[in-house]
């Protein structure tokens, strides 16, 4: 069994206990220069979601692994599948940049161009990293609340194969597979994975049951594959695909009144995403390479019955890293990037190309981190940006780490060119600031963050005609955490988050979707290194939709989980969700999942 060791927050280490022996923890990060670090190195502030925390609760997709953190809201449009949002630190998806396995995964063809987290299946991955806070000075555009780093599963050095099979609630399966093996210098991971449900009705009027309404559906398929070969013991290529075909019945609205129709039964939006890349690294020694690397991600969304147009586009990026350590405790990164990114349909992109120089040096007990990069577009002004990270471990127990940085978020395609588009719009930018004070196992972390130019849509209401402009004025987005984790004895664990959010626009009103507090507190008990039972209780606080009189906060959701192992290789698990039957929405007039059980069995070969 698996104890609660992750969700971590910028701390030094974190300590678990497998039974009675002991195990200190310092996980390896990537996202915070772009180099491997061990997290208690890093200055940035950090999360980290394990393999182990997704197959200990048994999580489906990585919209919901990043609901377990307790500090990232999610809105979610109707149940498994359904269009989603998420809001870091206050900020909304298109201010975070998504990447997986070094593509890039947000979608020119969106709205603001945000990710799909919402049909990204978690069996294939390693761990995810979310680094908080401005961090332009380091991945570029867009990475103003911060980055979503996805790693995948790497190949094992003997044969190995998995498989998962789930049923629960609404009729839903999950099925999926994984095999994996090192044979000489060919290494291969290959995964397939299906989730398929019957759902709940995405339109549920406010108060209503779900499960009153037609069911709207929902089928991912997806395909992983990782190949390897090492030239020599210096030089290794690599390729990697990830295919992802799903499909979503979704509710409509009348034609002629606009009123929704929650029995609609005919409207489905078919999405096929398509990422790669293909790459090279040379070795100098055992910390320093230089790695090249070219990308591809494609998306492509169709509605079958007309209902809405179709969307294509995609992103091709050309990358050059390199890391060099002039002392033992002090290191260089540099690296470049050309990025084209395109909407096919609407006949338009946006290229930019940048550089960037990241500085970390360790003396004593301070880490000082500084970044700066230089982006050149075709279509704005060009953008410096940086950032500049300390921290200062005081004994094991006691550290204190700051960070400042500029970002900024250029206009997507559709604010240009799509409805009510200005091709005349510059990029939004922030100042970020955030600090973390740690002590053994209770960190409390404040941030701060201060958006200019801000782009919306401003609409005369009186014809309802408008188009997006740069708003003047400021918001800010600021709040706390504060996370406690704690082995209690040898059989229980302890795991405690609380955060509280206020962000307001420029007039100091306080911006739709965001829960104003959110808290969460799991339980672990492991009776027998066979048997363990999670239970964990997640708060939602004060939250408004579109205007204060549509409250969608303020309730509190119960979830358990029992995993047996009956053998080394054969595990079973129980699973419960929303155990309560609470009636709540997300977003405003869009039903979620009432009280939901599945059971599953895990067999590794």
């Amino acid at each position: 069994m698996f104890k609660s060791t992750l969700s971590l927050v910028a701390c030094a280490t974190i300590v678990t206990s497998l039974g009675a022996k002991e195990l200190t923890l310092d996980p390896i990060v990537v996202s915070a220069t772009k180099t491997e670090q061990s997290l208690k190195e890093t200055t940035a502030n950090i999360d980290i979601i394990t393999a182990e925390e997704l197959e200990e609760k048994h999580i489906t997709s990585v919209i919901d692994a990043l609901r377990t953190l307790g500090n990232l809201p999610i809105a979610q449009s109707g149940g498994v599948g359904q269009q989603s949002s998420f809001f870091q630190r206050g900020f909304s998806s298109e201010n975070t940049v998504v990447m997986i396995d070094g593509v890039r995964y947000n979608d020119p063809t969106t709205t603001k161009g945000q990710g799909q987290l919402e049909h990204l299946m978690v069996n294939d991955i390693e761990r995810i990293e979310i680094i908080n806070g401005a961090q332009s000075g380091v991945w570029g555009a867009n990475a103003v609340a911060g980055v979503i780093n996805i790693i995948t599963k790497k190949p094992t050095e003997k044969l190995q194969a998995n498989t998962t099979i789930e049923y629960g609630s609404y009729a839903s399966t999950k099925i999926g597979a994984n095999v994996s093996q090192k044979v000489g210098a060919l290494s291969y991971y290959l995964g397939a994975n299906q989730f398929k449900t019957n759902g709940i009705s995405a339109l549920t009027p406010r108060g209503q049951n779900p499960s009153n309404y037609e069911s709207d559906g929902y089928i991912n398929q997806t395909l992983n594959a990782k190949i390897g070969y090492d030239v020599t013991s210096a030089d290794a290529l690599r390729a990697q695909m990830t295919f992802i075909d799903a499909k979503t019945h979704y509710d409509g609205y009348d034609s002629m009144t606009y009123a929704p129709l929650p029995n609609s039964t005919a409207n489905e939006i078919h999405q096929i995403n398509r990422l790669g890349n293909i790459g090279y690294r040379h070795t100098f020694n055992a910390t320093d390479f230089i790695d090249a690397t070219y990308a591809l991600t494609s998306f492509d969304k169709k509605d079958p019955l007309g209902y809405t147009k179709a969307f294509v586009g995609s992103n091709k990026e050309l990358n050059l890293l390199g890391t060099f350590h002039y002392t033992p405790n002090a290191f260089i990164v540099v690296g470049g990037n050309t990025l084209d990114s395109q909407d096919t349909i609407g006949a338009h992109n946006l290229n930019s190309k940048g550089i960037f120089l990241t500085n970390t040096n360790h003396v004593n007990n301070l880490i000082l981190t500084e970044s700066i990069r230089h982006d050149a577009y075709d279509t704005f002004n060009d953008k410096t940006t940086g950032k500049v990270g300390a921290k200062y471990l005081f004994t094991d127990d006691i550290t204190v780490s700051s960070n400042y940085g500029t970002a900024y978020r250029t206009p997507s395609l559709a604010e240009m060119y799509g409805y009510g588009g200005n091709s005349n719009l510059q990029p939004e930018t922030t100042k970020s600031f955030d600090t973390t004070a740690q002590y053994k196992y209770l960190s409390f972390t404040y941030y701060n963050n201060l958006v200019d130019n801000l782009i919306q849509y401003v609409s005369n209401p009186l014809t309802w005609s408008g188009s997006n402009m740069q708003v003047e004025g400021k918001s800010r987005l600021k709040g706390y955490e504060l996370r406690y984790k704690q082995n209690i004895s040898d059989t229980i664990t302890l795991n405690l988050a609380y955060n509280k959010l206020l962000a307001k626009d420029k007039d100091g009103n306080a911006l739709a979707r965001r829960a104003h507090d959110t808290a969460t507190a799991t339980l672990g008990y492991y009776p027998t290194p066979k048997l363990s039972l999670l239970t964990t209780a997640n708060y939602i606080g004060t939250r408004y939709d579109t205007t204060p009189t549509n409250q969608t906060g303020r309730y509190t959701l119960l979830a358990a989980i029992i995993n047996y192992d009956a053998t080394d290789k054969l595990s079973l698990y129980l699973r419960g969700d929303n155990l309560t039957d609470k009636l709540y929405q997300e977003v405003n007039g869009y039903g979620t999942l009432g009280r939901t059980i599945y059971v599953g069995i895990n067999a590794k070969f």
